[in-house]
C-alpha cells in the first residue's frame, strides 16, 4: 500500500462535499456517511478493548450537550481535568461545539497551579476524574467563580456525574436543543494553556474556525496508509494530542486507541497493536535507545546491520520485509508499529535514521499552541531528516530579523492561528506584527524550496557575553548521538565559581540511570572531549552535572528549563 496524504485519500470520500466547516460538522458527516465504523477504542476494567462507532460518538456528544444545557451551563467556561479516556474526547468536542468554552488542564497539576489556571480561564465548572477530585476540591477554595464540579468516570456523593448528564440528554433526544444549535465559528471555543516551561502559562484562545482549520492542515500534510490504526499516548490537555492527532483521525474515519496514561504506555501498546503512534522526541529517543540496547544485550548487532542493508536495498524496489526480518524489534510495540509522528521539539537525526532503517517511518512536525498547533510536517525524514518540512498549505510563513546566516524568527499566518491570549491584550499585541503574522519566538531558516529548518527555541537560546547565540538543542543532539548511555540531556548556562572569580559557562546536565556508568567520570569526560572537538569554541561544554535523579518535566516529557540550577554544584566534571 502506498503512503498518501489524508487530503488525497478523503477527497472522494469524507471530503467529497467540500472541507469540514467545523468539528461539529465533521462529527455530523461521519455519523451520516460511516455510522458503523469504529473510530475510538479504549480498555475496560479487565483490559478488554471496547470499540466506539461514529454513530455512538455522535449520539453521546449530542446527549452530553443536552445534559449540560439542561443543567443551565450554556456559555459556561468548563475545564476538563482527567486522565486520558474516551469520555475526555466526547466532552472536549461537546463543550467546544455549542455548550461554551472548554479548557483542558494538566491532570497532574499541583493544587496551587491548578487553582491559578482555573482562575485564569474563568472556570465556572470542572469536569474531572475521581483521582483528581481531591486536588480539584482544594483548588476550588481559591476560585470563587468555580461553583460546579462534575465527575467524569464514576459517581461521587453530592456531585453531578457525566453519566447523569448523558442520561438526561438521552431522554431529551426527541426534543433536543443542542442538536439545533448554530455555531458562531469566530467565537471562543477552547482555551489552551502554554506549557510554561520558561515562564507563566498564557491562555491561548482558539475559535471553532481555528480548530477545524488545524484539523484540515493535518489532513493536508500527514501521510498514511488506508486502514491503519493509531494509539493516543500524549496527555489530552496538550494541543498536539486532541487537536492534531485525535481530531484529525476522527475526521478521516480512522480508528484511534486511547491509552489511559503514559505510565501504561508499553503495556497498552502490546494490547492495542497500533500501526502509528504520535509522540514527543524524548519518547522517540527512548524507543530507539531501548531497541538498540536490547540488540546489544542479545549480541545481534552484526546480524541487525546486515538485515538493515538488505531491507534498504529492497525498499528501493518498494518491498518492505522489516517486520518479518526483525520480529523481536517490533514485539514490544505490539508487532505492527510502522509509523511515528513526532513533534514538540527538535528530533535527533540519529534517532530518525535509526528508526527508518528498522522500517518505522518517522514524520517530524513542528507546532506551537498558538497555531492550533500544527505549522509544518516533514513527511519524508529519510531523505531530509534535518528539516521540519514544508508549512501546511493553509498557512503562510516568513522569517523576521534574519542574521547573516539566514536564521530568523519564524512567523506564521493563517486560519488556524489563535485569536488572542485570554484577557491579555498587551501580550496579544506583542506577538502579532503589522501584517497579522504571529511571531513564534522560535529560530529557523528556510531554504529555496520552502523547507523549514528549526534552529532552536528562541526562549531557550543562550546569549553569551560576547553576543554570540547558542541553541542548546543543537548541542544536546550532538551529545545524544555520541553518548548512548545517557538517559536525559539538557544544555544550559550556569555560573561557575573558582576561588574569588566567577563566570557564566556552557553546562551540560546529563542524567544516567546506570550508577556504574555514572561513576565512570573519565569515560564521560572523554565523550565530552570528543563532542567539544566538533563544536566551535563558544559552544564548547565546560562543565557536566551528573544528577542522581531525573530532571523535572512537563506532562509532555519536556525538561523544565526554568528549574535548572543557576550555579554549577562543584560536584560535576570540569571538561576544559
Amino acid at each position: 500500500m502506498k503512503y498518501r496524504t489524508e487530503r488525497e485519500i478523503q477527497s472522494k470520500r469524507l471530503l467529497k462535499d467540500g472541507d469540514y466547516r467545523s468539528i461539529r460538522d465533521m462529527l455530523e458527516r461521519i455519523n451520516r456517511q460511516i455510522p458503523d465504523t469504529s473510530i475510538l477504542a479504549d480498555l475496560d476494567a479487565e483490559n478488554n478493548i471496547v470499540y466506539h462507532s461514529a454513530s455512538e460518538i455522535y449520539e453521546e456528544v449530542m446527549n452530553l450537550g443536552d445534559g449540560l444545557l439542561a443543567a443551565g451551563l450554556n456559555d459556561a467556561h468548563i475545564a476538563i481535568i482527567s486522565e486520558n479516556c474516551y469520555r475526555y474526547v466526547i466532552a472536549d468536542i461537546c463543550i467546544s461545539s455549542g455548550v461554551g468554552v472548554v479548557t483542558p488542564i494538566d491532570a497532574n497539576a499541583p493544587v496551587q497551579l491548578m487553582a491559578t489556571l482555573l482562575g485564569k480561564c474563568d472556570a465556572d465548572v470542572v469536569l474531572c476524574g475521581t483521582e483528581q477530585l481531591e486536588t480539584v476540591l482544594q483548588a476550588q477554595k481559591e476560585c470563587p467563580r468555580l461553583k460546579t464540579v462534575i465527575t467524569i468516570d464514576r459517581k461521587s456523593e453530592g456531585l453531578a456525574s457525566y453519566d447523569e448528564l448523558v442520561e438526561t440528554g438521552r431522554k431529551m433526544a426527541s426534543d433536543s436543543i443542542f442538536r439545533k444549535i448554530e455555531l458562531d465559528l469566530e467565537a471562543p471555543a477552547k482555551i489552551l494553556f502554554t506549557s510554561g516551561t520558561t515562564g507563566a502559562n498564557k491562555g491561548v484562545v482558539l475559535t471553532n474556525a481555528n480548530l477545524v482549520a488545524n484539523m484540515l492542515n493535518c489532513m493536508d500534510v500527514i501521510t498514511t496508509k488506508e486502514g491503519t490504526t493509531s494509539m493516543s499516548i500524549l496527555p489530552m490537555h496538550h494541543a498536539t494530542e486532541i487537536n492534531t492527532h485525535i481530531m484529525a483521525r476522527i475526521g478521516c474515519g480512522r480508528l484511534t486507541y486511547i491509552s489511559g496514561n503514559m505510565r501504561n504506555m508499553m503495556r497498552n501498546i502490546k494490547i492495542f497493536k497500533p500501526d502509528i503512534v504520535t509522540i514527543v522526541p524524548m519518547i522517540a529517543n527512548a524507543f530507539y535507545r531501548n531497541i538498540m540496547n536490547g540488540v546489544k544485550k542479545a549480541g545481534k548487532e552484526e546480524k541487525l546491520q546486515k538485515g538493515i542493508k538488505i531491507c534498504n536495498l529492497l525498499n528501493k524496489f518498494g518491498i518492505d520485509i522489516t517486520h518479518k526480518l526483525f520480529p523481536d524489534v517490533f514485539a514490544p510495540f505490539g508487532g505492527n508499529l510502522s509509523q511515528i509522528v513526532c513533534g514538540g521539539s527538535m528530533l535527533n537525526p540519529v534517532t530518525i535514521k535509526g528508526l527508518c532503517d528498522l522500517g518505522i517511518k518517522v514524520q517530524n512536525g513542528y507546532g506551537i499552541t498558538e497555531c492550533g498547533p500544527l505549522v509544518s510536517m516533514n513527511a519524508d525524514t529519510l531523505i531530509e531528516h534535518l528539516s521540519i518540512g514544508f508549512a501546511c498549505p493553509g498557512l503562510k510563513v516568513k522569517l523576521a530579523n534574519t542574521d547573516d546566516t539566514g536564521v530568523g524568527e519564524l512567523c506564521v499566518k493563517g486560519k488556524s492561528v489563535f485569536k488572542e491570549y485570554y484577557k491579555d491584550p498587551e501580550a496579544t499585541a506583542a506577538v502579532f506584527d503589522e501584517e497579522g503574522y504571529f511571531n513564534t519566538g522560535d529560530s529557523a531558516r528556510i531554504d529555496k524550496t520552502g523547507r523549514i529548518f528549526l534552529v532552536g527555541r528562541k526562549k531557550n537560546t543562550i546569549v553569551l557575553e560576547s553576543g554570540k547565540n547558542v541553541c542548546p538543542e543543537e548541542v544536546e543532539n550532538l551529545i545524544e548521538a555520541n553518548m548512548d548511555f545517557a538517559n536525559e540531556i539538557v544544555v544550559y548556562q550556569a555560573e561557575f565559581v573558582s576561588g574569588r572569580s566567577s563566570r557564566q559557562i556552557i553546562c551540560a546536565g546529563i542524567y544516567i540511570s546506570d550508577k556504574a556508568v555514572r561513576a565512570d567520570r573519565d569515560a564521560i569526560k572523554a565523550c565530552i572531549t570528543k563532542i567539544n572537538g566538533q563544536l566551535p569554541d563558544y559552544k564548547k561544554i565546560e562543565y557536566v552535572e551528573l544528577p542522581e535523579t531525573e530532571y523535572e518535566k512537563t506532562s509532555t516529557r519536556k525538561i523544565k528549563r526554568s528549574t535548572l540550577p543557576e550555579k554549577c554544584s562543584g560536584e560535576g566534571i570540569i571538561t576544559m
